[in-house]
């Protein structure tokens, strides 16, 4: 007996059920790329590529803070400790992909010694284990910066006695290397400058003219060492000393040399302790 022919709107019917579940499952599909999609955009964005020795993002880093240490004379316990904890604060707010650059005072040609500069990778707790490797993250931070900055904050006090502290030529250097790129100046940049503050060259001294701008204005050190420091924030730290000169006339000279220099003199910080 022959099977009865079946009607078109049952084939209708029939042809329906999986050209709707196709849909539906497309869309379901679509939604699921698009999920991981994000998320991988997102962990792609948290984690750019890094330099392997920096740390830092390849495309350059998100802000600076550059910190200059002046020990051509000696710094006392007090102070040290009171350099250390706001260094060490300075460094627990610098975002994921800040640098972190730290340098000491030479004399002569080399006028500074960089003895760290990495960027902060993150230590792991903004990422999930889904699009990232948190435990990886929080060792490679570690190694690679918390440790190492720490152990250069400590060598950056030891005190290298000299007949002169070039500030100035310092500041130069740092802005030089630091603040004059394009990309530079599309960024955040903070220098903090810790010393007592008494510039002392050939070229201009404060021992010999105590803090007065004016006759900095008129001595070799103004053409020698102007310096664009490019808008940057500028801190100074000063380290107490027994002289004859007000800390706060010493301030209110790097005011004014920072101004002079197009930077933005955000604050004058007296360390505390006395310093031999």
């Amino acid at each position: 007996m022959s099977r009865r022919p079946r009607s078109r709107r049952s084939l209708r019917k029939a042809e329906s059920f999986p050209v709707g579940w196709a849909i539906a499952g497309g869309g379901a599909l679509i939604a699921v790329l698009v999920g991981f999609g994000w998320l991988y955009m997102g962990a792609v964005q948290r984690n750019p590529e890094r330099d392997a020795n920096t740390m830092c993002p390849k495309v350059g880093p998100t802000e600076q803070v550059l910190v200059l240490v002046d020990v051509t004379d000696p710094v006392g316990p007090i102070a040290q400790s009171d350099i250390l904890n706001q260094l060490n604060a300075m460094a627990d707010a610098l975002p994921k992909g800040g640098l972190f650059e730290l340098r000491t005072l030479k004399t002569g040609d080399v006028r500074t010694e960089t003895i760290f500069a990495a960027c902060n990778p993150g230590d792991g707790s903004d990422l999930d284990h889904w699009t990232g490797n948190p435990e990886g993250a929080r060792k490679r931070w570690d190694e690679k910066f918390d440790v190492p900055l720490k152990a250069a904050m400590g060598k950056a006090l030891q005190a290298e006695s000299a007949d002169t502290s070039p500030i100035m030529a310092g500041i130069q250097q740092v802005a030089v290397d630091r603040l004059g790129s394009t990309q530079a100046k599309t960024i955040s940049n903070r220098l903090v400058v810790i010393s007592d503050l008494l510039e002392n060259t050939p070229s201009f001294s404060m021992y010999k003219s105590g803090p007065d701008f004016e006759s900095y204005l008129g001595s070799k050190a103004a053409g020698e060492y102007g310096t664009d420091l490019a808008g940057a924030t500028v801190e100074v730290w000063l380290l107490r000393r027994d002289t004859e000169f007000p800390s706060s006339s010493v301030a209110e000279f790097w005011k004014r040399w920072v101004e002079k220099n197009r930077g933005t003199f955000e604050r004058a910080l007296q360390l505390q302790g006395m310093s031999p």
